[in-house]
C-alpha cells in the first residue's frame, strides 16, 4: 500500500510541474533569449561607438596637423565635417578649434558664433563655461558691459570653474568703460575670494585695485589729462587639451580645469611709471 501512495505522490508532483512549465517555460525561456540579444547588442552598439569615437579622431587630430602645418582653408573644412558628422563631444571641440582659427584671422564676430554654438553642444558644464568666456572675450569689444553681465552672471555661481574669469572680464569692461569705482569693486571681489587666493587671477586683481586707486588719486589732484586710462589686459583662457579630452570622466576633471585659472597673467600697467612720467612731463612743461 505504501508504495502504491508513493507512486499517486510522484504522479501528482509531476502533474503540477508539467503546469508550472506549460504555464511559464515560454516566459522563462523568452526572458532568457532576450537577456541573451540585449547583450549581444550591447557589444556590438559598444563595439560600434568606439569605432566611431576612434575614426572621428583620427579626423580631428588630422585637421589639428592641417593647422599646424598652416592650411588653415583645409584644416576649417574638415573641421566643419566634424561639426556635422560628429556627435556632442568632438563637434564642440571642431567648433571651439573654428573659433580659433577665426580669432587668427581678426573674425572676432564668426569667433564668438562659433565659442557660443560650442558652448550650447558641450554636454558638461566644465566645457561649456569655459567657451563662454571665450565667446565673452572675442565679443569684448562689442557688448556693453551689461550685455557681458547677462551672458556670464549663470557662470558666477559659487559651483562654478571659471567665475573668477568670469568676474575679471566684468572688471576689465568697467575700466574700459571708464567706471573706476565700479572697476574697483569688481576686482577687489576677485582679490578677496578666497577660492582665488594663491592663483593668479587674485595677483592680477590686486594689482588692478592699486593702479585704480593711484589713478584715482591722479584724478583728485587734477593730473594732466595725457594720463589716460590704460585698461588691464584681459586674461588668456585656458584652452582645451584634446589629448586629455575624455567625455566619460569629464566631471571627475573639475579640479583640474579649475586649476587651469593659472593662465599667463596678463601685464598690468605701471602706475609708478605712469606717475613717473607725468611728473617728469609736467616739469618740462613749466621749463617751456
Amino acid at each position: 500500500m505504501a508504495d502504491i501512495f508513493h507512486e499517486v505522490e510522484e504522479e501528482l508532483r509531476k502533474d503540477k510541474y508539467n503546469v508550472l512549465l506549460r504555464t511559464w517555460g515560454p516566459w522563462v525561456l523568452g526572458g532568457a533569449i532576450a537577456i541573451v540579444v540585449a547583450a549581444a547588442a550591447w557589444q556590438g552598439w559598444d563595439y560600434w561607438q568606439t569605432r566611431q569615437s576612434h575614426a572621428m579622431s583620427d579626423r580631428y587630430f588630422a585637421a589639428l596637423e592641417r593647422i599646424e602645418e598652416e592650411r588653415f582653408i583645409e584644416a576649417d573644412l574638415e573641421l566643419q565635417r566634424i561639426t556635422d558628422d560628429a556627435s556632442s563631444g568632438y563637434a564642440a571641440l571642431a567648433l571651439m578649434q573654428r573659433g580659433d582659427l577665426a580669432l587668427q584671422g581678426g573674425d572676432a564676430a564668426t569667433a564668438g558664433y562659433f565659442f557660443e554654438q560650442a558652448a550650447d553642444t558641450f554636454s558638461t558644464t566644465t566645457f561649456s563655461d569655459l567657451a563662454r568666456v571665450k565667446a565673452a572675450m572675442a565679443l569684448f569689444e562689442e557688448l556693453s558691459i551689461d550685455d557681458l553681465q547677462n551672458r556670464l552672471s549663470d557662470m558666477m555661481q559659487l559651483d562654478r570653474p571659471y567665475r573668477l574669469l568670469a568676474m575679471e572680464v566684468i572688471a576689465a569692461k568697467a575700466f574700459e568703460n571708464g567706471d573706476l569705482e565700479r572697476a574697483r569693486g569688481e576686482y577687489e571681489a576677485i582679490a578677496n575670494d578666497l577660492d582665488a587666493l594663491a592663483l593668479p587671477v587674485a595677483q592680477r586683481a590686486q594689482a588692478a585695485v592699486e593702479l585704480i586707486g593711484r589713478l584715482q588719486q591722479q584724478a583728485a589732484l587734477d593730473a594732466p589729462a595725457d594720463a589716460a586710462l590704460q585698461m588691464p589686459a584681459l586674461p588668456e583662457t585656458p584652452e582645451i587639451d584634446p589629448a586629455t579630452f575624455n567625455l566619460g570622466a569629464v566631471l571627475d576633471q573639475v579640479d583640474e580645469e579649475t586649476g587651469t585659472l593659472n593662465a599667463d597673467s596678463p601685464q598690468m600697467p605701471d602706475a609708478v611709471g605712469i606717475l613717473e612720467s607725468n611728473g617728469a612731463e609736467t616739469a618740462e612743461d613749466g621749463q617751456d
